[in-house]
């Protein structure tokens, strides 16, 4: 997160001056009925590289993308990958990946020449041989933005498609003038885009959003072509975020998640806030979603699902300030909304473990209240601690299906979760700062940057791509994919990452 890099760090120098005053080791064994993973592999190329990004074209062909600037490598098969064309090398990274029915592949992040601190978009439509920019200006914005998302529409069709028809949809967040989230649409597969819709538009999520958001993606039903969803993080209210530094710092804490709703493809949005912390607005001490990213995931059913990684009571100005931290658990906590983003279930924790968990993406299956969940994982419960080992680990939700009750979404059942570690050795040795380019004012380690990623194949097998820097502090992107057990796509099960039956998109 935070592809503005040094050009606001003088900026986030003036906000530390101001804010001055103010490993978990892997599970023993693996129950049979959990899902396997074929040992992890190193992207060629990919050394210094961090915030990976995988997206899958026909459900088989992956393309993996990291920064800095925005890297690509592709693999029929999960396993041997191959470079392809960077398609701008002075971009600054934030990269988000989408493939279309077509086999096109969409990349944005953040612009590097003449429109640098705005969001770009390249497509590929020979599997990265070569990129076109399609737009050099797709936020529409006139203040610096950050963090893109993006989805598109269609994916999946049962003749040809002309990507020139493929919708886009952009989220991202502003670092001026007011620092809030938008979404800009394109219906030509990129060329244009609209100007930006404001997507906080509930007078509760303004004030709670106000110079402080953390967009966590947006999603398109398939299904339902102009039924989207946008997810963002906010702090309490505008006096607590403007106090400690706004987005410059990303102190936070960011106690709020919102999910925006449009039926209309992206016109119009309708705020809901899907889960809030507990926050003390004396001591500014409170539950913290900002273990970077919350993150977005739409079901088979069309439920609409949140995971945000939530530190209790955390101190973040206290932190920032001394650079010490109490002992406190990081937990994932799970919401879910059975009627298009309107109502939410109570969150429930879905992870298994007392300790820390960060960095989490989801993605869910053909089924009804089935989602798979990638995230790192310490026995740590402080996360800045430079002796904390942390270890790439993996979740499987199934039985999350909510209904309504009584004006209130309510789950049918608890949800089961199965956990495990993917990768025995670990990922990382120190801690994971998520306050951005304020963290070198701290003195945090960045070393991971700010989120990993999770896609699933046409047979709802898991595809995993993170940072791994131990031991040395080098980073280099590695990937994993399932090649058994129980799937997002209930009752089918493959043995091998490979499908010699891939059909060329």
């Amino acid at each position: 997160m935070l592809g503005l890099k040094l050009r606001l760090l003088a900026g986030v120098v003036v906000v530390a001056t101001a804010l001055a005053l103010i490993a978990a080791a892997p599970s023993a064994g693996t129950p049979s009925s959990s899902p396997r993973f074929h040992a992890p592999v190193v992207i060629p190329g990919s050394s210094g590289g961090s915030e990976p990004f995988v997206a899958l074209a026909n459900g088989v062909i992956r393309y993996v993308t990291w920064q800095s600037p925005g890297q690509f490598a592709t693999s029929t098969d999960g396993i041997h990958y191959t470079k392809v064309a960077t398609p701008d090398e002075s971009a600054d990274g934030d990269t988000s990946d989408a493939v279309d029915a077509s086999g096109a592949v969409y990349d944005a992040q953040i612009c590097g020449g003449a429109t640098s601190l705005h969001t770009c978009l390249w497509r590929s439509t020979d599997r990265g041989a070569h990129w076109t920019l399609q737009n050099n200006f797709a936020d529409n914005h006139p203040g610096a933005s950050d963090r893109p998302w993006i989805d598109v529409y269609p994916k999946h069709t049962s003749g040809t498609w002309n990507p020139d028809k493929t919708t886009v949809y952009l989220e991202y967040h502003t670092f001026s003038p007011e620092d809030l989230a938008y979404v800009t649409v394109s219906h030509d597969g990129g060329k244009t885009f609209s100007t930006p819709v404001f997507i906080t538009s509930d007078p509760a999520a303004i004030n709670s959003s106000f110079c402080n958001t953390v967009p966590g993606g947006v999603v398109v039903n398939q299904n339902s072509p102009k039924t989207v969803y946008a997810l963002w993080l906010s702090g309490n209210d505008s006096q607590s975020n403007t106090s400690t530094g706004c987005n410059y710092s990303q102190i936070g804490p960011f106690d709020k998640a919102w999910v925006s709703a449009s039926y209309d493809g992206g016109t119009t949005w309708t705020s809901h806030l899907a889960w809030q912390g507990a926050f003390d607005p004396t001591t500014k001490i409170g539950d913290n979603a900002n273990k970077i990213f919350g993150t977005i995931a739409l079901d088979g059913g069309g439920q609409v699902h949140v995971v945000v990684p939530v530190r209790k009571h955390d101190d973040t100005t206290t932190f920032a300030a001394t650079g010490q931290e109490s002992p406190e658990p990081t937990v994932l906590l799970l919401a879910t909304s059975p009627d298009r983003g309107v109502h939410w279930t109570k969150p429930t924790v879905v992870s298994k473990t007392n300790g820390s968990y960060f960095f989490p993406w989801i993605t869910a299956g053909g089924g009804t209240g089935r989602l798979d969940a990638v995230f790192y994982r310490s026995s740590t419960l402080k996360p800045n601690a430079a002796s904390s080992l942390w270890y790439l680990a993996f979740s499987q939700i199934t039985n999350a299906r909510a209904t309504l009750s009584h004006g209130a979404a309510v789950y049918a059942a608890p949800p089961n979760v199965v956990e495990l570690v993917v990768d025995p050795q670990p990922a990382h040795k120190g801690g994971i700062c998520t306050f951005g380019l304020f963290c070198s004012a701290v003195n945090g380690n960045r070393n991971l940057a700010d989120s990993i990623s999770i896609a699933t194949d046409r047979e709802g097998q898991a595809n995993l791509v993170w940072t791994n820097d131990y031991p040395n502090g080098t980073s280099r992107i590695l990937f994993a994919c399932q090649n058994g057990g129980p799937t997002v796509i209930a009752g089918v099960s493959r043995q091998e990452c490979t499908d010699p039956d891939d059909p060329t998109p």
